[in-house]
């Protein structure tokens, strides 16, 4: 159990003291992830093209790395940070690094696998999906069934797309998976990413806003996509180094470790 307002009191704080710490590890990732998007808008512009998930591909590699490196930071305390920072004791050292490289390498490839995993369920639902809900849409059961399948999919496995951050600290996958057991944990998280994903929607809302009124003037609408398309990149960015802060203080009650 946890307090869900103390966690997201923790998160908040944490993000605003390391705000540089972030950045600096963020510029990488974040250029790449542009770039991959570029290529998502050329060449698999249809959410249920397969093509979507190979393309992004080494955004999620490379945002796996860094939320990976990101949750380590809260769940140590400060203590591993990156890049490392030899201290003179090589056999400490070595040990450091293997440890720290087994966590943060086997949380990347599970953030990867589970992002792969996610696009390529959504590509699969997609052509089930109307493009507008009609009144002769809405009638059709299989958006019924396919909105339910939706739901129900989300909330069941809503826990298990956090794996990655145990992991970055090694933590034994068995033991998490049986933490992670209880219904009302899921609800729990669930509501902690909501409050997490609150000041990003807004951002958002307040963009597309800012955006349609240079798209009504028809002048600007090439530059005003590119410039959505940064400034919705760079929330999403933002908002999901939050999320992963909150969850991974989360897991720390979870897992019944010292919080930060």
């Amino acid at each position: 159990s946890f307090d869900i307002i103390n966690v997201v009191e923790i998160t908040y704080r944490k993000i605003w003291e390391e705000r540089f710490y972030l950045a600096k590890m963020a510029a990488l990732p974040f250029l790449v992830n542009l770039a991959c998007f570029t290529l998502l808008m050329t060449y698999a512009k249809d959410e249920s093209d397969w093509m979507r998930s190979i393309i992004l591909l080494p955004a999620f590699f490379l945002q796996g790395w860094l939320f990976t490196h990101w949750a380590r930071t809260i769940m140590t305390g400060g203590a591993h940070r990156w890049p490392f920072r030899f201290s003179g004791n090589q056999e400490k050292d070595m040990m450091e690094i293997a440890a720290r490289g087994r966590g943060i390498m086997s949380g990347t490839i599970m953030y990867t696998l589970i992002n792969f995993l996610i696009h390529g369920y959504l590509a699969f639902l997609t052509p089930y999906i109307p493009q507008e809900i009609t009144p002769q849409a809405s009638e059709d059961p299989r958006l019924a069934v396919v909105g339910l399948v939706m739901m129900v999919s989300s909330v069941l496995l809503f826990r298990f797309i956090w794996l990655y951050i145990p992991l970055s600290v090694n933590y034994p996958l068995g033991d998490v998976l049986k933490k992670l057991q209880p219904m009302s944990l899921t609800f729990r998280l669930i509501g902690l990413w909501l409050i997490c994903i609150v000041p990003a929607m807004l951002a958002l809302m307040l963009l597309g806003e800012v955006v349609s009124g240079f798209t009504q003037e028809g002048e600007f609408n090439a530059m005003a996509r590119t410039v959505f398309l940064v400034f919705q990149l760079m929330i999403d960015l933002i908002k999901d180094l939050i999320c992963t802060a909150g969850i991974a203080v989360a897991f720390l009650f979870i897992m019944k470790d010292k919080t930060p």
